[in-house]
């Protein structure tokens, strides 16, 4: 099993987090210089920073914001190590004594998509960055802490001038944070702003309470009542963050929701792009259209219902055309050829037998009766042949037509791979394109060869008729070729004519052999 990265490295994460949560409470606790309330806010924020990106992974794990939130814990953690009195543990964590700062900012920045999506953003996010760690490398060189390895220039007032530049900017990108989420909130639609208040609510609370505080100064006593109201509302912070992620996974069922209203079928659709929650007429906009994706399935599953309908009735027509040319040709050999012949077996007999009697009038037209008659039994043999051949049933199809083409007064060239028996509406299909062509052939392309190929292919039966006439022949323009292709594709195939002047004409059908 294939763990995605963005998983490995929330686990990571975490188990930093826990363990750098548990290094950072014992070391505030051994320092004695924080209260409990402080210790104990300080300590809870972190994890619940943890514990809030982890559930917001679990719940979305596309969205990279559940790493983003799980990594503003672990980085109040890492603030924490310098009140280690070890003293490379001290400098690392002077290093990182506002390493969250960049981070959270970060995350405002990116919530709720994970990433952030404009170029004044990823300014934001670059400048919190740079500006933080190069500020705190400065800081440690001019720190004059005996515990401090980096300490190159210790100086208490370059030390101070550092800090309240890093305060300074560090305002700058607070104000141009806030002013950002601000605005998304003014200009962003009903649910954009249910997911962004609770988050701007506790970052005014909080930036309006700390201003407050530094502004009174320590010694005033509303100072540390404003600083304790920071704290409390820094602490709920994280829970914001993952209601804000909850409520947008919601958005995501209510959709869902929505798209099974519309349809019983189990249809429903996964919106991961988060931007769709921004404008509360996209869900309305998302629901036509889902309406319209099941209106159009519902229509095409019906066309496609009717449509087997429709083959399966075109079958059955021709099957029932099969039947009918099978008991005429019975009727014909056993009804009026079979007396036609008596007929002129009669007269024969008369003949012979009258002998000398006749006049010679009488007897020429009794010769030419019989003659009549003769011909007209070749006639019905022929027309019965070509309803349905007897041989087409006992021998099958390449016995039927190269005996069809054996009566072809011109040159034939008959091309048969190794075609096995098929069902009788397949055949005789087959058989009669054949025979529409050749009669075509013979009768107005003025053709001297034909050839004919069969053959069975992984589409079906092919049959191609090529005569080298005068060509010009059209589909539509007669009943012969029109409706052998309505019959062949009542089978499921198709029948096509390629007909250019001067090149001779080929008639092409490919059968399934399922037919």
């Amino acid at each position: 099993m294939v763990t995605h990265p963005r998983t490995v490295a929330m686990a990571g994460v975490l188990t930093a987090g826990i363990g750098m949560g548990v290094v950072a409470t014992t070391l505030k606790i051994a320092d004695g210089g924080h209260t409990v309330l402080d210790t104990t806010l300080s300590s809870a924020t972190g994890f619940l920073f943890l514990l809030a990106g982890a559930v917001a992974h679990v719940r979305r794990a596309s969205n990279p914001i559940g790493l983003l939130i799980a990594l503003v814990g672990l980085a109040l953690f890492t603030e924490d190590l310098q009140f280690a009195d070890e003293p490379l543990t001290h400098t690392a964590g002077l290093a990182l004594a506002a390493a969250s700062s960049p981070v959270i900012a970060h995350l405002v920045l990116a919530f709720p998509h994970g990433k952030l999506q404009s170029r004044g953003e990823r300014v934001l996010a670059f400048s919190a960055y740079a500006v933080v760690f190069s500020s705190a490398v400065l800081g440690l060189l001019v720190n004059d802490d005996p515990r401090n390895l980096a300490a190159i220039a210790a100086s208490p007032e370059a030390e101070e001038l550092v800090k309240r530049l890093l305060e300074l900017v560090g305002a700058l990108i607070g104000g141009g944070v806030v002013v950002v989420l601000l605005y998304r909130w003014l200009t962003g639609r009903l649910p954009q702003r249910r997911l962004l208040s609770p988050v701007l609510a506790i970052a005014v609370v909080g930036a309006v309470s700390t201003t407050v505080g530094s502004a009174l100064g320590s010694g005033h006593p509303f100072s540390e009542p404003l600083l304790d109201v920071y704290r409390i509302s820094f602490c709920l912070w994280p829970l914001t963050f993952l209601i804000g992620v909850l409520r947008a996974r919601v958005g995501n069922a209510e959709m869902i929701r929505l798209l099974l209203e519309r349809d019983g079928s189990g249809l429903a659709a996964l919106v991961q792009d988060d931007e769709v929650w921004k404008d509360s007429r996209s869900i309305d906009a998302l629901n036509a259209a889902a309406g319209l994706v099941l209106d159009n399935q519902r229509l095409a599953a019906e066309l496609e219902e009717r449509l087997v309908e429709v083959q399966a009735s075109r079958a059955r027509i021709v099957a029932a055309a099969d039947d009918e040319r099978r008991r005429v040709e019975r009727d014909l050999h056993d009804g009026a050829q079979q007396r036609l012949v008596s007929v002129v077996l009669l007269l024969r007999m008369a003949e012979r037998r009258l002998g000398d009697d006749l006049t010679p009038a009488v007897a020429t037209l009794l010769k030419s009766t019989i003659d009549e008659l003769q011909a007209t039994v070749t006639e019905l043999r022929e027309l019965a042949r070509g309803l349905r051949p007897p041989i087409l049933t006992e021998a099958g199809l390449i016995p039927a037509v190269r005996s069809l083409l054996d009566r072809v007064p011109i040159a034939v060239h008959l091309a048969t791979a190794d075609v096995p028996r098929l069902s009788g509406a397949v055949e005789a299909t087959a058989y009669f394109v054949v025979s529409e062509a050749v009669t075509n052939a013979l009768k107005h392309a003025q053709a001297e060869q034909v050839r004919v190929c069969i053959r069975v292919e992984e589409d079906g039966l092919r049959v191609d008729v090529h005569d080298d006439g005068v060509g010009t022949a059209d589909i539509g323009g007669g009943s012969g070729l029109h409706g052998l292709r309505d019959r062949v594709r009542a089978l499921g195939g198709e029948l096509t004519v390629a007909s250019e002047p001067g090149t001779g004409t080929t008639v092409s059908a490919v059968i399934p052999t399922d037919g």
